[in-house]
């Protein structure tokens, strides 16, 4: 470990480990999203109160309107408008998702970040993709909650997230070597994105299963979220910023031998899967 690692990672346990709901550091444009997600816990809400809130917030609308018109929930092709009647198709484990990624791609436009812009964009754009597989892969191989696998997918390195952010708010001088910053985030991330799950009230099912997305089960089709997360992050088009290209090429192949996955195997998944996967990942990505 480098002399700038050590000095990353001195600067960033202290805020790691004092993680807490009360002590969160989003964009405070993110605030309708977080509300929403918290409504969402509530037994008692209906539809109609569901509906009112996502109004409250016209990006999130947005986004439910296009996942409730996307291919894999609207396979007919008629289009919908009206936020309520699209609050009522896409369901409400799924806003929590779409939710969650609008706090997420607020959080990497946000002013804090431009230092790391980049970083943070490769960032969001692999959470996406894993989000949509998730959600793919659990509809068409297995009978696990593909809703809940979307959000595993959506939320899987929130706590790489969340440590970049206060490196960037709070230390900007880590931001100069950013691959010591990595390194030390790489280090902290497991107990921090545990941490900011529960923070966020997010289901003890989907927190496992992004902790346990390192280690796959070895059966096929999956049989846990976990198992579904580790498949869709190693088909994930978008390489993981924080792993090294040649370190992940030859994970992918030795992990592929293990998971009976060929090159050909994967294609012919993701070309049936296509279109599916790339309506949900617009939806959460618009």
């Amino acid at each position: 470990m480098t002399t700038a690692t050590q000095k990353a990672l001195a600067a960033l346990t202290p805020a790691a480990q004092s993680v807490h709901s009360e002590n969160l550091t989003f964009a405070t444009s993110a605030d309708a999203s977080l509300r929403v997600m918290k409504a969402v816990d509530n037994p008692d809400l209906n539809m109609d109160d569901l509906a009112r809130i996502v109004t409250s917030e016209p990006l999130l609308s947005a986004k439910v309107v296009r996942m409730a018109n996307s291919v894999a929930l609207n396979p007919s092709g008629r289009a919908i408008t009206d936020v309520k009647q699209a609050v009522m198709r896409v369901g409400l484990a799924p806003i929590r998702s779409l939710a969650m990624a609008l706090t997420l791609d607020q959080l990497r436009h946000s002013q804090r970040m431009a230092a790391c812009r980049q970083l943070a964009n490769r960032m969001w754009e692999r959470s996406v993709h894993v989000a949509a597989l998730s959600y793919v892969v659990a509809r068409r191989l297995t009978r696990l909650p593909a809703d809940e696998a979307m959000l595993a997918g959506i939320v899987h390195d929130l706590g790489r997230f969340y440590l970049l952010g206060i490196a960037a708010d709070e230390f900007p001088e880590l931001l100069k070597d950013q691959r010591a910053l990595i390194e030390a985030i790489d280090e902290l991330e497991a107990t921090v994105g545990s941490k900011v799950l529960e923070a966020l009230s997010l289901p003890e099912s989907t927190i496992a299963a992004v902790a346990g997305r390192g280690r796959f089960g070895g059966a096929m089709p999956p049989q846990s979220l976990s198992d579904i997360l580790f498949l869709a992050c190693w088909l994930a088009p978008s390489a993981n910023p924080f792993e090294d290209a040649d370190t992940r090429e030859a994970a992918r192949a030795q992990e592929g031998a293990a998971l009976g996955l060929d090159r050909q195997t994967i294609a012919e998944f993701v070309s049936a899967s296509g279109d599916e996967i790339y309506s949900i990942a617009l939806a959460l990505e618009a």
